[in-house]
């Protein structure tokens, strides 16, 4: 910024002395009068190149009796700008008198200046005289607009950009050295524009550049676009802002059937280190199918261990003949190269049984799927555990089912160090843990009347549910039969979009309801 030095304080007018200037008939009036012109002085457009531009502006005494100015000075808030440059600001002026008074201008900042030149003097009523002085730096001058930046109100999860055009409004060439964010960048931030920095434009250029808004919640959201450029100020701050609105309230509400449906399917490792765990698992049938009769005797039943997934005991329920001995007789029989990548076979007979290649019939919509995995080796598939897992999920949706209505239990062994009749059921734990199975120890003894409730129980319970919609994770409630349920009792899985809850799980006849609000199906 310039200022105005004291050096230049020394007579820098025309005239010092008060010349005689004779009055026609009739000119002034009595006592001491005053006249000032002009009573308004333009300094025009001032370069960064010039220090001071000089104008003037003339008293004149023009009363019968001498005028005694006593004193001139500088008001208003741009008043730093200017300086008085004549020598004397307090004299006296006999009738008919004038004196040239000198005014300096120094361009500051990028907006135009003004201020006022006040004149006391002893004139008729003490009149003050007021000149009005204006003067516009010629800088280069940084125009962003609009400004600020308004994105108004949008939906939750989704994009939005907006343009703001950078003109040069000034009379010298800009410089932009840069141009950075300062605000909410997680929700908010500057994209750029088709140009490099530092940016040059000419008095009258302009470029767009382009800003991102995606809000989280129904929040208000802002930030600055801070410009380092070559104007006086150096630094200039536009700010940018915006809402986050949910797309919608919703509520989705389930009821547990009475005697609930359960499909469920077994496949067995075939090695033959497996053959006293597949015959553990024939003689114990009899048991898990009295303890599932006390959860639902709406079940269905099929054995696959074959690669194809195709079932190799045809598929049992409560009317099949001699569904016992057929289970018995299918556990250890079947196999293949995928007889220790137990998930590929799971995958291909869910997926076969919903487009009615085989295992027909065996995927009810309304069924909860439970698979059961028997091995005493690590999971081996060519592909990993997870797209396994979304293979079934993706096959029971398709099959007119919720994806969350899918659990996979495993008897294998213990994660991470196995025993000495097994190895690590890794894989497979990791599948239990993402569907809400059971695991169980091969390594102990896993085919306890406790241990086959738990299966039988977890082929019946319901305790992940698919939201219609996808939602603000922070804004879900849930409620079982009526009650609030804690936070802590229940989780929202964004792989899936349904919530599970943890603890607490609800039985035959219980009512969930699940509110939200919801994020928008963006464009």
């Amino acid at each position: 910024m310039r200022t105005l030095s004291i050096l230049l304080l020394p007579v820098l007018v025309g005239c010092t002395e008060s010349s005689l200037h004779g009055l026609k008939d009739g000119e002034g009036g009595p006592d001491a009068q005053i006249e000032v012109t002009p009573e308004y002085v333009d300094f025009g457009m001032v370069g960064s190149d010039v220090d001071t531009v000089s104008r003037t502006f003339v008293i004149r005494s023009v009363g019968t009796e001498d005028l005694d100015v006593s004193g001139i000075t500088l008001q208003g808030e741009d008043a730093f700008s200017f300086m008085i440059a004549t020598a004397d600001t307090s004299f006296l002026l006999p009738s008919g008198a004038e004196r040239e008074i000198q005014v300096l201008y120094a361009a500051t900042g990028s907006d135009g200046s003004s201020a006022e030149a006040s004149i006391a003097s002893n004139a008729a009523d003490n009149e003050i005289k007021i000149v009005q002085l204006v003067g516009q730096p010629a800088v280069p001058d940084l125009q962003v607009s609009p400004d600020p930046l308004e994105f108004g109100n949008a939906y939750i999860g989704c994009d939005r950009t907006n343009d703001v055009e950078l003109t040069n409004v000034g009379a010298e060439t800009l410089i932009v050295d840069s141009l950075s964010w300062a605000g909410d960048d997680t929700n908010m931030g500057f994209v750029g524009g088709d140009f490099e920095l530092p940016l040059v434009l000419e008095p009258g250029e302009s470029v767009w550049a382009s800003f991102w808004f995606n809000p989280s919640d129904q929040v208000e959201y802002g930030g600055e676009l801070v410009a380092l450029t070559n104007e006086p100020e150096g630094e200039t701050r536009h700010e940018q802002f915006g809402s986050g609105i949910y797309a919608g309230a919703y509520t989705d509400s389930w009821e547990m059937p009475y005697d609930p449906p359960a499909d469920i399917m077994f496949a067995v490792d075939q090695s033959c280190s497996m053959d006293d765990d597949a015959s553990r698992l024939a003689s114990n049938f009899g048991s898990f199918i009295t303890q599932l009769n006390g959860y639902s005797t709406d079940w269905q039943i099929m054995v696959a261990n074959n690669d194809d997934g195709c079932t190799n005991s045809g598929i049992l329920t409560p009317a099949t003949s001699g569904y016992d001995s057929t289970f018995r007789s299918s556990v250890g029989a079947g196999g293949g190269a995928y007889t220790e990548a137990l998930l590929t076979v799971a995958a291909n007979a869910i997926e076969k049984a919903s487009t009615g290649v085989c295992n027909n019939g065996f995927l009810r919509a309304d069924a909860m799927l439970h698979i059961v995995l028997v091995s005493d080796e690590p999971e081996q598939s060519y592909t990993g555990w997870s797209s396994l897992v979304s293979r079934v999920t993706a096959a029971k949706a398709a099959s007119g089912g919720s994806s969350g209505n899918v659990r996979i239990s495993a008897i294998a062994g213990d994660v991470p160090y196995g025993c000495s009749s097994a190895d690590a059921g890794t894989g497979y734990a990791e599948a239990v843990a993402a569907t809400g199975g059971v695991f169980l120890s091969i390594c102990s003894d896993w085919a306890s009347p406790t241990n086959l409730a738990l299966l039988a129980e977890t082929s019946v319970s319901q305790d992940s549910f698919t939201l219609s919609r996808v939602p603000v994770p922070s804004t879900i409630a849930v409620t079982h039969n009526g009650a609030p349920r804690s936070a802590s009792d229940w989780s929202f899985q964004a792989s899936d979009n349904s919530v599970r809850i943890l603890t607490g799980v609800p039985g035959e006849g219980d009512t969930v309801d699940i509110s939200y609000n919801g994020v928008a199906s963006c464009d």
